[in-house]
């Protein structure tokens, strides 16, 4: 299996410069990494031009690892800045020899009192991925999109957003987080099986789950509907890890399964666990 560092990666690659980053990452047993660029905030980008990607993508290289995708924090509604900011990425996705770049849509959790209702929210998810999708398009990128937050999740929810921007744009696909799902209160194996055909990336993590009026304390985060979610180890948790990893080598999946993993306990057992379970 091709298993991605994603969670922690491009924090360390900052921290630490690419050389040690790479090394960590193999030797942890990862075969490619996942780069995270936050395009909400005016904060360093993990590259600062075309040359220090072309850079790292050989020392990655060096190291027996690629780039599975390029991620990045955007926003739908009403933040042109991160639009652009993700349509500038996409020249350094490109140096970094990564056919796929994914990106979020409408992220909050819980919900703004100001929010807009589904199908606003739906239309300003459309155009906005559109932009992006199209220039994409010219550098021969594929453009990929999850189930999160509260609008674009959920096997219909999602299905809304998705069977329309494949009828505007075909460097489209899906990417299967496994634990998003969660938070409108279905199950992942049932987003996977609903999307299989266009599925061109996953995220793996897993999460625990209480039922509470208040908050059972740190880590946890407020799913609504008096539901609370906690990142824990691969395994441990309410999702179905290996019923979807079926479905998807049942049906011919031979993407990436990045490690999404923010839980509190100790990151290394954590990776060692997700992949004997996944394997």
């Amino acid at each position: 299996m091709n298993f991605s560092m994603y969670a922690g990666f491009t924090a360390m690659m900052r921290r630490e410069g690419i050389e040690k980053a790479a090394a960590y990452a193999a030797g942890l047993g990862f075969s490619s990494v996942e780069i995270f660029d936050n395009c909400m905030e005016d904060e360093e980008r993990p590259f600062a031009d075309i040359a220090s990607a072309e850079k790292a993508r050989k020392v990655l290289e060096r190291h027996g690892l690629e780039v599975a995708c390029y991620s990045a924090y955007v926003s739908a509604w009403q933040n042109e800045v991160s639009v652009q900011r993700a349509i500038e990425a996409l020249e350094i996705v490109k140096a970094l020899d990564c056919p796929y770049f994914h990106h979020t849509l409408l992220t909050w959790i819980p919900l703004p009192e100001d929010a807009p209702d589904f199908q606003q929210g739906l239309e300003a998810s459309i155009q906005a991925a559109e932009r992006i999708a199209v220039h994409a398009g010219r550098l021969g990128i594929t453009c990929l999109y999850e189930d999160q937050g509260y609008y674009i999740n959920g096997v219909k929810g999602f299905g809304r957003f998705f069977e329309e921007m494949q009828t505007r744009c075909k460097n489209v696909g899906v990417c299967a987080d496994l634990g998003n799902i969660l938070f409108v209160d279905e199950r992942p194996e049932d987003f996977v099986r609903a999307y299989i055909r266009q599925i061109r990336h996953v995220h793996i993590k897993d999460y625990l789950r209480k039922e509470s009026e208040t908050s059972p304390g740190m880590y946890w985060i407020d799913a609504g509907g008096n539901r609370w979610l906690r990142d824990t180890m691969v395994g441990s948790g309410e999702v179905g890890v290996k019923a979807c990893i079926k479905l998807l080598q049942e049906n011919g999946y031979e993407g990436a399964y990045a490690l999404e993993i923010g839980h509190p306990e100790p990151f290394a057992e954590g990776v060692r666990r997700a992949m004997e379970l996944c394997n």
